[in-house]
């Protein structure tokens, strides 16, 4: 089983970060690279650079505690900004709250507290548990990180993994690629891994390509980038404009802030444009060009959008002066890291897979809604709810056609916002539109301050610096009070998307279906025999798996299956102990690689068989004791404790006791009313058991209870 360190897991994220360069796409290539090393030197938006992010650092105790206090704050007003219902305040703080966690996860050893891998799991979750529900054009955020470091995992373990040892057969019908897709053993082994599971990922990227690769194929074509490269938007995001990457890199295309703000992407506290589909696809492209222009292949022009470009130059100049000629991606492979040494393959896998899943025997998946819609210009900070309801839609469809809005209403802008509404509702929201008061319509343009406000605060909400706040109200100082009105310089977010507009109401736009062509590979490998061959070999694995997943659900010689459904505080070890048995037993039996279970999971357990012929429960009588009964029924002791939620070994008459861990796992709840009058210890003697007992079966933190209320009784 293979250890799990949390620290490189945050450093694998890091190092998926797209580029941290910036290039001009018009000017000479030495341009391009000034501008590129320039934004390299200095990581923008709080990022922190690859060399910081995978060396570990050795930090005092006392530092350790204070990013760990820093982290259970941001924790506590993360939980006040759910209760007030601010969004963006979330955001923030959960971002706050990974960068905090990357820089303790790079202490030397922090792996080994129980206290660190505890923030690890809360932190993550509260990540999962905010962004992983979403509507249909934007999936769970960030899924594809998971998928790529298991799979870059696998694709360590190859031996010579360039080998291109593969069937070759001339006069291919597939099309031929700008971009060369050379067949080696690493392509090949992300193509068995793509068909591994395809309904985990694969399906779902081929139900977005419906929806997006329509709009970047025409993108790319305006822009002069090969068509081929729609494909790499699967592996940075699996086509979802709303992905975020624990290292703060958002969107399909995945840029970093300054990358993004480089190309023209805005982001601000109102809008983040690396979540607009098209923009994001144009700053893309461009980065794209840019970084062939400075590398003249477009194999290292991948890598250099994964990696850093400098290092990447860095690395070819050494391994051009031992070569004594251009080095290519393959001559470079082994100096960089495998993260990005894993990248290229990846992408040509899944072109290869993608372009041609029936090759692949990767079934059908439902066509994916098409991306069309309404371009409106809309006056005033009108709420997405209102929007909505003037659409006749939802506020979830309108979320999704517009990713790069941040909060639920529209920016304060000089001139109108263009909002993206479902394609069939312009009708219906002009005439809306147009009966809304003039007051509605006017941008929000002063603010009164409110008791407690600062100027640092009320310019952060807007999206403008607070100098610039000062400025607009000819303030000497930051001091303001309660009821001032504050002038608020408002950005300019008119400018459509693309293109001159048809109407002054506003454009239509429909982007149609998707280019459809298999790819062929560069060394004319004979992709259908490849392809049967990987076929078989994945349905074999698969044939494996079940029959070991069906050897073992056959119980053991002289047991019985039961399930045991995993309650609120239960370990893997104490389950075990209850049903004697070992709790890498029980990992076996569930196919559990780590120790991590959750309330509601259902575990498979083989009890002795002889264990239902047992009395299940014991009324205790006066004089026993907990080690006379457990000698008396061949138990231990603790498990007797265990099955009954005792604390301590004091029983009284009268008491029952459950006897076996099957009994526990599947013993009757009685539902009881309290009572005027009733106390805990009162309803426990009726029922014979312990008050220890009814607290941990109702989540009761003190013996308080109140009349109406319903306990559960276990029998």
């Amino acid at each position: 089983m293979r250890t799990y360190y949390p620290w490189l897991f945050l450093a694998a994220l890091v190092l998926s970060l797209p580029p941290r360069g910036m290039a001009q796409t018009s000017g000479t290539t030495d341009d391009a690279d000034r501008a590129i090393d320039l934004v390299q030197r200095i990581p923008g938006d709080g990022e922190i650079a690859d060399d910081e992010a995978l060396d570990e650092q050795d930090f005092t105790r006392k530092e350790l505690f204070s990013l760990m206090s820093s982290i259970y704050r941001s924790q506590a007003e993360i939980l006040a900004a759910h209760a007030r219902a601010d969004s963006s305040s979330v955001e923030a703080l959960i971002d706050e709250a990974l960068e905090d966690l990357l820089r303790l996860s790079r202490a030397s050893g922090v792996d080994t507290l129980a206290r660190y891998r505890e923030l690890f799991r809360s932190v993550v979750s509260e990540y999962e548990d905010y962004y992983g529900t979403t509507d249909s054009l934007s999936p769970a955020l960030g899924n594809i990180f998971g998928f790529r470091t298991r799979m870059f995992a696998s694709m360590n373990e190859l031996s010579e993994p360039l080998l291109e040892d593969v069937s070759l057969l001339n006069n291919l019908g597939p099309v031929s690629t700008t971009v060369p897709m050379t067949m080696n053993r690493l392509v090949e082994s992300s193509i068995t891994y793509l068909m591994r599971e395809p309904e985990r990922h694969v399906h779902g990227w081929m139900s977005r390509s419906d929806t997006y690769l329509p709009m970047i194929e025409e993108i790319f074509a305006e822009e002069g980038v090969p068509d081929e490269l729609k494909y790499l938007a699967m592996i940075e995001s699996g086509l979802n404009p709303r992905a975020r990457s624990w290292a703060r890199a958002a969107g399909m295309w995945q840029f970093i802030g300054a990358t993004g703000k480089h190309y023209g992407l805005r982001v601000d506290n109102w809008v983040d444009e690396r979540m607009n589909p098209e923009k994001s696809t144009r700053a893309a492209a461009r980065h794209l060009k840019d970084l062939y222009k400075m590398f003249g292949d477009w194999h290292l022009a991948l890598a250099g959008y994964n990696y850093s470009p400098g290092k990447l130059r860095r690395h070819l100049r050494r391994v051009e002066r031992d070569l004594g000629r251009k080095a290519t991606f393959w001559d470079v492979y082994r100096y960089i890291p495998r993260e990005t040494r894993n990248y290229v393959p990846m992408f040509i896998a899944t072109a290869l897979v993608i372009s041609q899943p029936d090759v692949f025997k990767i079934e059908k998946t439902e066509t994916g809604p098409a991306y069309e819609y309404h371009h409106v210009p809309v006056y005033g900070a009108l709420s997405l709810a209102r929007i909505a309801e003037m659409t006749g839609s939802t506020q979830a469809a309108i979320r999704a056609l517009n990713p790069e809005l941040r909060r639920s209403t529209l920016p304060p802008s000089k001139t109108p916002y263009w909002v993206r509404i479902p394609y069939g509702t312009y009708d219906a929201f002009a005439e809306a539109y147009g009966e809304l008061p003039q007051s509605a319509r006017r941008p929000l343009d002063v603010h009164v301050v409110k008791s407690g406000e600062t100027l640092s605060q009320i310019a952060s909400r807007y999206g403008v610096g607070w100098r610039q706040l000062m400025h607009s109200n000819e303030l000497k100082n930051s001091r303001i009070r309660p009821g001032q009105r504050l002038a608020v310089p408002l950005r300019d977010y008119g400018a459509p998307a693309s293109g001159d507009l048809a109407s002054e109401g506003g454009v239509t736009v429909r982007y149609g279906t998707r280019l459809v062509r298999p790819i062929a590979a560069s060394e004319a490998t004979d992709i259908p025999a490849t392809a049967a061959r990987l076929v078989e070999q994945s349905q074999n694995e698969k044939r494996q798996t079940q029959q070991r997943a069906a050897k073992r659900s056959q119980p053991p010689a002289g047991r019985t299956r039961i399930v045991y459904t995993v309650r609120k505080g239960d370990t893997l070890g104490e389950i075990a102990e209850r049903y004697r048995t070992s709790a890498r037993q029980l990992r076996s039996w569930n196919n559990i690689r780590g120790s991590r279970i959750k309330v509601g999971q259902k575990l498979y357990l083989y009890v002795e068989s002889d264990a239902s012929s047992r009395a299940t429960t014991y009324t205790v009588k006066r004089g026993d004791n907990l080690a006379g009964i457990a000698s008396k029924h061949g138990v231990s002791v603790s498990s007797l404790k265990a099955w009954n939620n005792l604390k301590s070994s004091v029983i009284h008459p009268g008491q029952k006791l459950i006897l076996s861990a099957d009994a526990a796992a599947s013993g009757e709840v009685t539902i009881y009313n309290v009572r005027r009058g009733d106390t805990l210890g009162r309803i426990a003697a009726k029922h014979g058991v312990t008050v220890s007992q009814l607290k941990t079966w109702n989540d009761l933190r003190s013996t308080k209870i109140a009349v109406g209320q319903q306990l559960k009784i276990r029998s």
